[in-house]
């Protein structure tokens, strides 16, 4: 053991925690240009290990996660059911995971063993590899002392959990990449922490856009992704959009719905190919008009699970059109 490593070491040795802080003893160790490392100077180090930890400093912002669905990533009863109560272990690494940075940005996170409740937490996203606090900018006088680190303000960040699903490839292969417009213009620009996505009406309903005309007989239903960055729907493979159509009676009820077309990847297991609507791209299907019929309803269903029925709290009526056949 040469010099430098030992003293290393026994200033490891010498540390002792106390209430949640690392107090390490000893002679300060140099990084070879002469800098004094705090971990060996005799200061506090704080071990950042909770979300809990930021809450004091950071009130709106933890107000903005928690309750939201990173927050409840692992105790989410849906995600659990899906999961067979995380039997499928390749979901446990994105949904309770460890810090990106350490395994790398854009790279597959570890996941944990800890803090069931925090699941996706400002320890995952802000904690580096070193122990220190990433952010956009340097703050050295704030109590986290944050320091800039580009990556953690790009898309990779978001790779690491969110292209598992290709759903970073899809948005590099979208206008938007191009155009520089990334995750955090959409998912925290308008919302911060709460990172609204596939559980938010208005965000859902802003990504596509359907039209429906009547011509030659036939019903034409067209749908549009005009605002997601990615597919609709993208990530999870469960997650299904619907159009469906019914020819109300003279009450304006329809008695029979039936499925135009379905926006999906199937499971491995299944067959069928991926039919998610790309950004920017449309998808037009059509079918024929009954004889008698004088009126059409056209509506568009965001399903969390392809087993979801209308109405349930599984699925979201984003639009609904009607047309008269005359």
């Amino acid at each position: 053991m040469n010099g430098a490593v030992r003293g290393v070491g026994l200033a490891v040795i010498a540390g002792v925690f106390v209430g949640g802080w690392l107090w390490v003893r000893g002679e300060p160790e140099t990084n070879g240009t002469g800098a004094a490392h705090a971990a060996t100077a005799g200061v506090k180090v704080k071990m950042w290990q909770s979300s809990q930890q930021c809450k004091s400093c950071h009130q709106k912002v933890w107000d903005e996660w928690y309750g939201s669905h990173h927050q409840i990533a692992y105790t989410n009863p849906e995600v659990r059911r899906l999961s067979e109560d995380f039997r499928i272990k390749d979901c446990q690494a994105c949904h309770l995971p460890r810090q990106v940075a350490l395994t790398g940005f854009g790279k597959r996170s570890l996941p944990r063993q800890t803090r069931p409740n925090e699941g996706v937490d400002c320890i995952t996203c802000h904690l580096a590899a070193d122990g220190t606090i990433m952010g956009k900018r340097d703050m050295p006088k704030a109590p986290c002392a944050p320091k800039a680190n580009a990556d953690f303000a790009s898309v990779n960040m978001c790779a690491s959990c969110h292209n598992q699903h290709q759903t970073t490839d899809q948005w590099r292969a979208s206008k938007y990449a191009k155009e520089g417009k990334t995750c955090h213009d959409c998912h925290m620009g308008k919302f911060g922490h709460g990172f609204n996505a596939a559980h938010d009406t208005a965000m859902l309903r802003a990504a596509g856009e359907l039209t429906v005309e009547f011509a030659a007989g036939e019903l034409k239903m067209t749908l549009f992704n005009k605002g997601a960055g990615h597919n609709f729907p993208t990530e999870e493979r469960h997650r299904a959009l619907d159009i469906e159509y019914g020819f109300p009676d003279a009450k304006g009820e329809v008695a029979t719905w039936q499925r135009a077309y379905r926006f999906r990847q199937p499971y491995r297991d299944e067959p069928g190919e991926n039919t998610q609507l790309p950004a920017m791209a449309k998808k037009s299907v059509s079918a024929k008009v009954p004889e008698g019929a004088e009126r059409a309803k056209v509506r568009l269903w965001y399903r969390l699970n392809p087993f979801a029925k209308n109405g349930d709290k599984a699925s979201t009526l984003l639009e609904e059109k009607e047309i008269s056949l005359r």
